[in-house]
């Protein structure tokens, strides 16, 4: 497979994911490895005491992780490395939502010290089924450039 070097991605370029299902044992997993527990993820009776929620919400930094991991266009890229990844968690993801995430490409740059590489800046947007955003912030990604 031919890779996608900084000279072919341009200013403007959009990259969309397909949706993802966040389950229940998405929730629960993620609270094991990361052994964040608490019970506005997985307690009912929590939520209802006075939280701002309806349901359960799926922690925001397991949201933002599967985000990274949806696939794009941008999984062609050469390197693909990040360097940089902002979110701002702007509403809640419950089970059973289904999570896209939208990227725009809003720079690109020849490396000053490593000519053969780039990086890339991407607004990126991550939105529910009903296209409502759930999460916002900037991508910085690391990109293999043909040369100097």
């Amino acid at each position: 497979m031919d890779r996608i070097h900084l000279e072919d991605i341009e200013v403007g370029l959009e990259l969309e994911s397909p949706a993802r299902t966040i389950t229940p044992d998405d929730i629960a997993a993620f609270a094991d490895l990361t052994g964040d527990h608490n019970p506005l993820h997985a307690d009912p009776a929590a939520v209802a005491e006075g939280s701002p929620y309806d349901a359960p919400v799926a922690h925001g930094l397991l949201v933002t992780s599967i985000s990274s991991g949806q696939p794009t266009a941008a999984d062609g890229w050469a390197l693909g490395i990040y360097l940089e990844e902002t979110r701002r968690f702007v509403a809640p993801v419950y089970a059973g939502d289904a999570i896209r995430t939208l990227s725009t490409v809003t720079g690109v740059r020849r490396s000053r010290t490593k000519p053969d590489r780039g990086v890339i800046t991407m607004d990126v947007r991550v939105v529910n089924q009903h296209d409502e955003v759930v999460q916002a912030g900037v991508d910085v990604v690391l990109v293999g450039a043909r040369g100097s």
